[in-house]
Order: structure tokens, then C-alpha cells, then sequence
């Protein structure tokens, strides 16, 4: 008996249990037809859509389902009870009812977008004509989708409720989301009309410059400002602002970049921002690495929908793309993807999460900066094509002579001013007059604009080193003459200029200052040739037996009888003239360094000479003539004479002619 009782005490318990956990489970006959049919709460119109604003009722019941659902099935696995049969097949019903459940509610919200998509771009306000500007057109793009978002707001508890009961189902509808974005807000007619209604027409100058050549239409010129290297003019040190006559350094059509960006990125965040919102991807409870695969599935769902903005970006930018399925392709632009570079470095400011607010606002910020990133990296990479193109060409030593002699200015070098001339105009290009682009400050652009220096410097070290250049001074002249006109091509360019080229100026100094001094050192020697010997060979013996004891050594008579044939007056004025006439020849007038050398030896003259003169009379007694002054002097009019003579002759006669004296 006492068994007995015991068992009944156990079914009792077991009976009140089970009863706890059912009715904890079972869900009310209203909430159940409402997740049978959800289809039967939404308020259709009489052609068969969804009437928006009457469903709203129907949208809550459905939320309330959901919730409902979503708390008898955590019910059941929170509180136990599982092993039970009766429990069990009652959350197998809830499981399979929770399956159909979200299929169709993922059916009738893709409906209703797909409803609200057809219906606000067909609306009179939200249609482009021909009529419409970049601004009005952009302005309707973006009102378009201000009423398509807004409307689809009253039906984000039905992908609240998605996201309860099977977040699985969410990335279908986000892509299914994205395309209607697509192929209707954003579709690609609405981004044609608007990228060819920009003010200089990039996108369509550029998706028909391919065919310019094949055609030759009169009157028709290639959009791209993008020339080599080797086509710029030279310049000249005397001329440093001299007008372009080429037609080459024509500005880029910054003012297409600025626009679509200033117009459009604002709302691919508003786009970003509400792809995360609505599909709640951006919660702040979640940790780094959730936070970074919802980013991708926000990133991939929004890529989407702008998928035809950022085809015409690329275009305006000046990237390449590959021949499409109609046999058309985009010719890229490195000059304007260097330009297309700065306005997105500039513009990337403007989308810093700078108050560190998280949540949607963070992401579409994160958003807009990721695809700014990827575009930069696509110009950068179309530019930094063209300078390693360019950096061959330069190391092919273009024009150099073999032996090096009469080398001149490199076409390389003289033609790089030219290029950071065309590259100023095109980013002041719709700027203000005060406006300075600083390029030191974007890596990427400083980086290679000194590498393409740097390769200038290595192509001349090479051709001053080979084996075939003359040693003598053709090597010293080149370096310095060539050192010499980057230094001053880049400083008289500007501040920007000189400061993303310190390193490459300070060397260029230090190369200058030494070739320089071993040139002028190779000249005095050998036009002085016996003095020197002379003088070297007092220098020496005195530091080892002292003054008195020089003429020992050196007999007086000896001293007197050279400087008498060396040193006379006469003498050295032909000789200084003879100087200059050879460091004319030896340097080019395009280089601008004849004055600056001259001004050197003289300045080397006078030591020298001021050194002998103080040999002779502390060894000798004897006085130098002429002095140091006088050789000064005499060099001073030989340059000028000499200037004033070449100028003249210029006019007359050839100018091989004017150095048939001197032999080299």
C-alpha cells in the first residue's frame, strides 16, 4: 500500500510538472492562426498589394507572434523536460511552425520591398529628364530613397522577429534588399544620367576615348591628360614660368571628382547606415570578431547596391577596366588617378568617427572610408604603373653620350619640372588661388614621386661610372650640372615642392659641392700646371725642413725664372680667358651653371693664389705678381668680356666656332 501511494504522490508530481511545462509551451489559438498564416493579418488592396499604411496592425500581431514563439521555445529548452515525450513533440510542432513561420515572412517582406521600390521610383518627382542637372538629380536620387527606407521602416519588427527566430534567413533577405537598391534607387540609368550630367563629362569622354583612335574624328581629342615623361618640353633655368606652347598641361576634370563626391557619399553612408539598421548589424554588445563578420555582411550587402555608383567612379577616376561583355573597355588615366588620389585623401576626413559614437553611425562611417581605401588603391595602383614606366625609361639613360662629354642637361631631368608643373596645375585645378596641395603628406604619392627622383640620380651615377665616360672632367661636369639644375628646378617651384624633395635636394647639393670642387680642382691644375707643381713641391719640402731652409732645396733663381714665365700679368690673363672659354664649352647653356661655376674658381683662385702668395714671400722675400686681388680682377673681366663676346658671335656665327683656340 505504502508502494502504491508512493506512486500515485509520483504521478501526481509528475502530472503537475508536465503540466507547468506545456502550458509554459502552448501558445494561445489567436497567436497560433497568426503563425499558420501570416499572410492573413496583412491588409491587401484590390489589385492584390500590400497597403502599406493597413498593415500596420498586422506587422504588430506578427511581432507579438514572434516574440510569443521565440519565448515558448527558449521555455522549453531553458526549463527541461526535454526527454519527455509530450515535450518534446510540442517543440518539434514549434520548430516546424517557427520554419514556415519565417519562410513566409521573409516572402512577404521581400514583396513589400519590392512593392515600395516599384512604387517611389515611379513617382512623377522621382523621374530624370534630360532637363535635370547633376545637383537636381542627385537630390532626387536621394529623396528616392529617403521614402524607400522610411516606408520599409514600419516592417523592421518583422526582421526583428527573423532575426529571433532564424538569423540564417537574414542574408538572403539583405541580398534580396540590396538588389532592389540596385536595380532601382541606385540602378545604373539613374547613375549614367547622373555621372554624364556631370560638368565635365568624364565618364563619357573617357568610356569613348578607346575608339578615338581607331576613328580619327576631326575635331575629337583624346580625354586623358596622361602623357609620358619623355613628351613634356624641357625646361630652363633661365625661364622657369615660360607658358606652355604644347597644349600638353591642360587641367584634369577635377571639378567631375569633387562633385560625385561631395553628392554621392553622403548617401552611400545614409545607405550603409540603414542596411545596418535594419538588419542589426551593428550591435554594441557584440565582440571584435562578430563585429567584424557583421562589417563584411554590411560591406557586401552595401557594395551591392552601389555596385554602379562605384562603376562610375572608377571611370571619372581615371582607372582601367577590363573589355565588358559588349566589347567595351575604359582607357585609364594616371594624371587624372594621381589628382582622383588627393580629392580622396581629402575627402576621407570628412567620414572619421571622431566622437567614437559605435553603432550604425560608426559602421556607415567605416563604410564610406573602406570604399574610399579601395578606390584609392585602385587610382594609386594606376598611377604608380605609369611612374615604373617612366622609371625605365629614365634608366635607358636616354641622350647621354658614351663618353659623357658635352652631356649637357639629361632629358630626364630636364623634363621632371615640366611634369611636377603639369601635375600643380591640374591639383590647383577649381581651387582656391591660395590653395597648396601638400603632397609630402600622402605616403604613397611622396613615396614615388621621390622614387622617380631617386632613379634620376641612380641613371646619373651610372653614366658618370660606366667605363666609356671620360674620367678626367666629363664625369664631374655631368654630375654637377645635372645635380645643380634638379636643385634649382625643384626650389623654383615652390614650398611644396621643395619640401617633399628635401632628401633628394640635400643630396643633390652634396653631389654638386663635390664634383664641383674636383672639377674646378682639374681645371686650375691643368691651365696652371707648372705654378702648381711648383707650389706643391715648396708645401711639401717646408713642412719637413721649414721656411729658411726651402731655397735649398728649391734654388731662388730657379723660383723666380718659373714665375716669370708663368705668372706675368699678360700670362694670366690668357690663361683665366683661356678658362673660361673652356668652361664654357664644357658646360650647357640650358643648365644655367656657367655663372656659378666661374664664381667658384674664381672664389678657388683667389685661395690658391693667396696661398702661393704667402709661400713666396715668407720662403723667398719675394712678392707675387700679380697678387691674389689682381687675379680676381682679371678673372671678373674675363667673364665678362667673354659673356659679351659670345653674345655677339652668337648672333654671327656658329658656336663650334668660338672655341677653336681651345683644345681639350
Amino acid at each position: 500500500n505504502r508502494m502504491l501511494e508512493q506512486q500515485w504522490v509520483s504521478y501526481e508530481t509528475l502530472g503537475s510538472e508536465l503540466k507547468r511545462l506545456l502550458s509554459g509551451i502552448v501558445l494561445p489559438p489567436s497567436l497560433v492562426k497568426v503563425l499558420e498564416n501570416p499572410g492573413s493579418v496583412i491588409v491587401y488592396d484590390r489589385s492584390g498589394a500590400v497597403d502599406i499604411n493597413m498593415s500596420e496592425q498586422g506587422v504588430e500581431l506578427i511581432h507579438q507572434a514572434g516574440q510569443a514563439l521565440k519565448s515558448a521555445i527558449d521555455a522549453a529548452e531553458g526549463e527541461g523536460g526535454i526527454h519527455l515525450r509530450a515535450v518534446s513533440d510540442t517543440v518539434k510542432v514549434l520548430s516546424t511552425t517557427s520554419n514556415k513561420f519565417c519562410g513566409s515572412l521573409a516572402r512577404i517582406v521581400v514583396t513589400v520591398m519590392e512593392q515600395l521600390a516599384k512604387e517611389v521610383c515611379s513617382q512623377p518627382d522621382a523621374t530624370i529628364g534630360k532637363g535635370d542637372t547633376h545637383t537636381s538629380i542627385a537630390k532626387k536620387i536621394r529623396e528616392t530613397q529617403r521614402k524607400f527606407q522610411a516606408s520599409l521602416l514600419a516592417y523592421i519588427k518583422i526582421i526583428e522577429v527573423l532575426a529571433l527566430l532564424k538569423p540564417d534567413i537574414l542574408p538572403a533577405v539583405r541580398d534580396a534588399y540590396s538588389e532592389l537598391v540596385a536595380e532601382g534607387i541606385m540602378n545604373k540609368k539613374r547613375m549614367k544620367f547622373y555621372f554624364a550630367s556631370l560638368p565635365g563629362r568624364t565618364s563619357v569622354k573617357m568610356a569613348h576615348d578607346v575608339n578615338f583612335d581607331v576613328l580619327a574624328l576631326p575635331g575629337r581629342t583624346s580625354a586623358s591628360m596622361t602623357h609620358d615623361l619623355s613628351e613634356y618640353s624641357p625646361v630652363s633655368l633661365r625661364h622657369p614660368n615660360a607658358t606652355d606652347t604644347s597644349g600638353m598641361m591642360k587641367p584634369v576634370n577635377v571639378e567631375d571628382i569633387e562633385a560625385a563626391l561631395s553628392e554621392m557619399l553622403p548617401l552611400i553612408a545614409r545607405e550603409a547606415y540603414f542596411t545596418a539598421a535594419l538588419f542589426g548589424l551593428s550591435s554594441r554588445h557584440l565582440d571584435g570578431r562578430q563585429k567584424k563578420r557583421n562589417f563584411e555582411a554590411a560591406k557586401k550587402s552595401v557594395d551591392n547596391s552601389s555596385q554602379y555608383f562605384r562603376y562610375y567612379m572608377n571611370r571619372i577616376c581615371g582607372i582601367a577596366s577590363k573589355e565588358d561583355a559588349e566589347g567595351k573597355k575604359v582607357k585609364g588615366d594616371a594624371m587624372l588617378s594621381l589628382v582622383a588620389s588627393i580629392h580622396l585623401n581629402e575627402a576621407m576626413d570628412g567620414y572619421i568617427d571622431r566622437n567614437k559614437k559605435g553603432g550604425d553611425h560608426s559602421l556607415s562611417l567605416a563604410y564610406v572610408r573602406a570604399t574610399i581605401l579601395d578606390l584609392r588603391k585602385k587610382v594609386d595602383k594606376q598611377w604608380v604603373i605609369w611612374v615604373e614606366d617612366q622609371i625605365k625609361w629614365i634608366r635607358t639613360n636616354p641622350g647621354v653620350p658614351p663618353n659623357g662629354k658635352r652631356a649637357g642637361i639629361f632629358a630626364s631631368i630636364a623634363r621632371l619640372p615640366s611634369y611636377l608643373d603639369h601635375v600643380l596645375i591640374c591639383c590647383k585645378a577649381g581651387r582656391p588661388k591660395d590653395y597648396t596641395p601638400n603632397l609630402a603628406k600622402i605616403k604613397v604619392v611622396s613615396y614615388y614621386l621621390q622614387k622617380m627622383a631617386s632613379a634620376l640620380f641612380a641613371s646619373l651615377n651610372e653614366c658618370a661610372e660606366r667605363e666609356t665616360t671620360d674620367q678626367q672632367y666629363a664625369a664631374n661636369v655631368m654630375r654637377m650640372e645635372n645635380s645643380y639644375f634638379f636643385t634649382q628646378g625643384i626650389k623654383q617651384r615652390g614650398i611644396e615642392l621643395t619640401t617633399l624633395y628635401a632628401k633628394q635636394i640635400t643630396g643633390a647639393s652634396v653631389i654638386c659641392k663635390q664634383s664641383t670642387d674636383a672639377y674646378l680642382g682639374w681645371m686650375i691644375k691643368r691651365e696652371f700646371k707648372a705654378m702648381h707643381s711648383l707650389f706643391s713641391n715648396i708645401s711639401r719640402i717646408r713642412k719637413d725642413v721649414g721656411d729658411a731652409d726651402v731655397p735649398i732645396h728649391v734654388p731662388r733663381a730657379q723660383f723666380v725664372r718659373t714665375l716669370q714665365k708663368e705668372s706675368s700679368k699678360e700670362i694670366m690673363k690668357e690663361k683665366i680667358g683661356v678658362v673660361y672659354a673652356r668652361m664654357e664649352k664644357h658646360l650647357s647653356e640650358s643648365g644655367g651653371l656657367l655663372p656659378v661655376a666661374w664664381k667658384a674658381l674664381v672664389k678657388v683662385l683667389y685661395e690658391w693664389f693667396g696661398r702661393w702668395e704667402k709661400l713666396s714671400t715668407s720662403c723667398y722675400k719675394f712678392i707675387l705678381e700679380p697678387s691674389a686681388i689682381d687675379v680676381v680682377r682679371i678673372a671678373k673681366s674675363a667673364s665678362g668680356s667673354s659673356s659679351a663676346a659670345s653674345s655677339g658671335k652668337r648672333t654671327n656665327e656658329s658656336r663650334p666656332e668660338k672655341h677653336k683656340y681651345v683644345s681639350i
